[in-house]
């Protein structure tokens, strides 16, 4: 019960509050507090028998406190046939006459009217209100038309007249015009404007402006209209498929002797808290802004120690950017480079002065300098917008610049015909948007000069408001560096590490940044490689051409390509004989064992599918007795797979056809006898002798021309591959420490000699019964090899031969190489990397015509046959126990 008792209490109380509330949701003062000239008061919206009314005009004031459970006057509403019509007078005040026709059921309450000032709670005097059955009330600028009853309104006729007292906003001892008109509601029709004025009343910055909303640059636009300060009068009728939003007059007006403000004129009086800047600013094109300032002021001013600049938090432009700025640049502008400045370690929202000197008068000179970066944008296709902060002193300590001198020195030349300049005054200390729609505009006309403009302002700014100097520049862009992005948050952070300003875009701006460092210092290195393999490619065909003028690398190229894949479908067919005449015998030997051993050790083929030579590129060249060899490159593509040797060729083709490819490089030396001539398309791969131009038969397997004796892959008539070398071997096989040898010698055929016996070791130590060897060593080494296939090896690979020693006075000759392979203890185990040093002696002299092929019969070229037999297999000739050539003496293992 006594909780009952409470509750209803309190109802009746709270009834009884807000049934002297008149108006639900619109507050406005009552007659005692209102300046309304209004001769009758009311307390409600509606009339009461107790009310006295005006004696000509229904213009009521009344109280109303606003609420949220029941309606309240809207400020928007749709209209027709609206009129405005202005009379300016020297004094500073204005008669306002503004008709309109309302539409029906606007609102259930009624309406509100603002005047047309911006920031500026205008003092309305003389208000009457049309037709007079409407209620009004006037507070801060803003007029309240109540209907005179609970229903929503009809379609009618409104006619507001009223005077402003102060049509102006001081600014200092500065009297700004700074209007706006605008339609009641966006669907509602154009208005029309009539604005008189009387002389010197309007200034030579006087203008009018039609505002329009910029959906690309998300931003209003403002359009300057023509008119005659003449004229007197200006006259303006909306177009109906305008999209301005509404009309907007600026100008510092010229009203003569308006005293200052109370608390301005105590705080210009007060000299201890007025002072002077001067300010130089240099625009660069890449979007710095260097600030050199120097400020003066009373050296008795109590906070002389401690006096601040507000840095403040502005935004980078979102809207309107280009993508690569927006991309590289923070959230918001950036403050760096501080000198004669202290800034604190939490935040960089204000720094201190630190370096001063003593002026005389009792005066205190501030010198400091900063950089900016953010404050230029881009507006699309319209130019770019800069903004250039005027310095102030923190607005806590109630300081008043008294006057300031700006001195702005462009980079770039600018053009003042495509220039537009205004100051920007704000008073919302904590708003990161310089410019919005509470903003002031104040236009201004500098002086113009050879690399800039200068600007003198001789009026006092009260502390309450910050300054901004906006340039609007046509037909210009910026693009921002983001190196120069990056040193200015690192240095802006360096100078306030514990705000962590701007510490996520540096982080990642760092990161990218090193990445885009290591890609263009790889970017930067292969472009050297590719300028450098290009000078090295010219200069190697320069030197072949000037013993061998027709020669012709793409020529050369096309002929390379057609070995490789020669050797490789020999190698996919699993019989190296068709390749045998383009080849040396090391290369022959070694894909021929190599193909033996893996079907009789491994039990496997290889199979390739697909292959092709990609690029071929000249790493080398080097001439060593009578040959001369090029060292390529190959880049090739290929399917790549081994099987079990009893695998049907149908399944082989079919798992090849879905195995990926693989690329690999090789290096490849093509060598034959420097004094041989190019002949353009006479070569094997025409089927014609590259000595004699004949047209062999080739009746058996043979490496030798029937009609001059030449030997095909000996490179005396023809280029011949006579080293395949893996590339990871190629770096440190390139440089040998062999001291130089004699000049009949010719290192890459030695080399050439041993990789051949090399590989008849590996097959001789593998397969059992094996007599590869017992033509191709000496009497003594041949008996302490032991018995053949004692030790077989499994996928042996050489990756490297290179000469180690060459002895030419001992008896017999003798050579050494050293061997780089891998290989196989057993059937799928993993292959070790060795490395082996095998020696060569030769008895006897070695014939020249040799070259890089191997001894075969002297009467038809045919291979000589591995088992002992004392004659030719093919033509019966007689042919010798022992090869002139150098043979087998000992192999030992250098290294596992």
């Amino acid at each position: 019960m006594l909780k009952f008792v409470s509750i209803l209490s309190v109802s009746v109380f709270w009834i009884t509050s807000i049934g002297a509330r008149p108006g639900m949701g619109n507050s406005y003062r009552s007659s005692s507090s209102s300046s309304s000239s209004s001769r009758s008061t009311y307390s409600s919206y509606k009339p009461s028998s107790t009310s006295s009314s005006s004696s000509s005009k229904s213009n009521h004031s009344s109280n109303s406190y606003s609420t949220s459970s029941t309606p309240e006057p809207t400020s928007y509403f749709e209209t027709t046939n609206h009129n405005v019509s202005i009379h300016l007078f020297a004094d500073g005040s204005a008669d306002v006459n503004e008709t309109f026709r309302i539409k029906k059921d606007q609102s259930k309450i009624g309406i509100r009217r603002p005047t047309f000032l911006i920031q500026n709670e205008a003092e309305i005097e003389e208000l009457v209100v049309l037709p007079e059955q409407l209620y009004s009330s006037h507070n801060a600028g803003i007029i309240t038309i109540f209907w005179p009853n609970n229903q929503s309104n009809p379609e009618m006729e409104i006619s507001l007249k009223y005077r402003i007292k102060q049509a102006y906003l001081p600014i200092g001892n500065v009297s700004l015009i700074y209007w706006r008109f605008s339609k009641t509601s966006f669907s509602s029709n154009p208005f029309v404007l009539d604005l008189k004025w009387e002389e010197e009343t309007f200034s030579q910055q006087f203008r009018i402006q039609e505002e329009i909303f910029n959906s690309s640059t998300s931003d209003y636009e403002r359009k300057n209209l023509q008119i005659s300060k003449n004229d007197l009068q200006f006259h303006y009728k909306q177009p109906s498929n305008s999209e301005n939003n509404s009309l907007v007059i600026i100008d510092v007006a010229n009203f003569g002797n308006l005293s200052n403000s109370n608390t301005l004129q105590r705080e210009l009086e007060d000299s201890q808290k007025r002072y002077t800047l001067e300010e130089t600013v240099t625009i660069h094109d890449n979007g710095i802004h260097d600030y050199r300032s120097k400020i003066q002021i009373s050296k008795n001013n109590s906070n002389i120690d401690s006096l601040q600049l507000q840095l403040g938090l502005n935004r980078f432009r979102e809207f309107g950017e280009s993508i690569w700025n927006q991309f590289w640049t923070p959230a918001f502008q950036i403050s760096y480079a501080f000198e004669g400045l202290s800034t604190y370690f939490w935040h960089l929202f204000s720094v201190t002065l630190s370096e001063s000197q003593d002026e005389p008068n009792d005066k205190k000179l501030f010198t400091f300098a900063f950089k900016t970066i953010g404050e230029t944008t881009n507006l699309w296709d319209q130019g770019i917008e800069r903004w250039v902060r005027i310095t102030s002193l923190e607005k806590n300590d109630q300081l008043v610049l008294e006057k300031f001198s700006l001195n702005v020195l462009c980079e770039s030349q600018i053009d003042p015909t495509l220039t537009n300049i205004e100051i920007i005054a704000r008073q919302c200390e904590y708003c990161s948007d310089t410019l919005d729609q509470n903003s002031i505009i104040i236009p201004v006309q500098p002086n113009w000069e050879v690399n800039g403009f200068s600007l003198q302002w001789d009026h006092p700014i009260p502390s309450n408001y910050l300054l901004f100097l906006k340039i609007k520049e046509k037909d210009k862009k910026i693009i921002y560096n983001p190196i120069l992005i990056f040193y200015a948050v690192f240095n802006a952070f360096l100078h306030s590490p514990g705000s962590g300003n701007h510490l996520g875009h540096l982080t990642a701006l760092g990161i990218l940044s090193i990445c885009l460092l290591i890609f263009g210092f790889f970017f930067f290195n292969k472009n050297q490689k590719g300028r450098f393999q290009k000078k090295l490619h010219q200069s190697i065909i320069s030197q072949i051409q000037e013993f061998d003028p027709t020669f012709d690398f793409n020529q050369f190229k096309e002929k390379v390509i057609t070995i490789t894949e020669k050797t490789v479908t020999s190698w996919d067919k699993g019989d190296m004989e068709p390749s045998r005449n383009f080849i040396s015998a090391a290369v022959f030997q070694r894909f021929s064992i190599q193909l033996n051993l893996m079907k009789v050790i491994d039990g496997e083929v290889n199979r390739m599918k697909g292959f092709k030579v990609l690029t071929i590129q000249i790493i080398n060249f080097t001439i060593e007795a009578e040959y001369v060899t090029l060292h390529l490159k190959l880049k090739c593509k290929t399917k790549d797979k081994t099987f079990l040797k009893h695998t049907s060729e149908l399944e082989i083709q079919n798992t090849l056809e879905k195995e990926p490819y693989v690329t690999y490089e090789e290096i490849h030396s093509y060598t034959r006898k420097i004094e041989t001539q190019t002949k353009p398309n006479v070569d094997l791969i025409h089927h014609l002798c590259p000595s004699c131009g004949a047209s062999p038969k080739f009746a058996h397997p043979t490496n030798r021309c029937e009609y001059c004796g030449v030997i095909f892959n000996s490179g005396q008539a023809d280029w011949v591959l006579t080293e395949i070398t893996q590339t990871v071997e190629w770096d440190t096989t390139n440089v040998s420490n062999l001291k130089s040898l004699p000049n009949e010698v010719t290192k890459q055929l030695l080399e050439d000699r041993a990789s051949t016996v090399f590989w008849k070791y590996i097959h001789y130590q593998s397969i059992p019964n094996s007599q590869i060897l017992f033509r191709e060593s000496s009497d003594q080494s041949y008996l302490k090899l032991g018995k053949p296939g004692n030790e077989p090896m499994f996928s042996p690979v050489v990756g490297s031969c290179h000469l180690v020693n060459f002895e030419k006075e001992s008896k017999p000759q003798r050579m050494s190489c050293e061997i780089r392979w891998s290989v196989a203890r057993k059937k799928g185990l993993l292959p070790e990397h060795r490395r082996s040093r095998i020696t060569l002696v030769l008895p006897s002299e070695r014939p020249k015509s040799l070259g890089f092929s191997e001894i075969s019969c002297e009467n038809c070229g045919a291979p000589l046959p591995e088992v002992d037999s004392s004659a030719c297999g093919y033509c019966q000739k007689v042919i010798p126990g022992k090869i002139s050539d150098w043979l087998f003496e000992s192999i030992q293992i250098i290294s596992l």
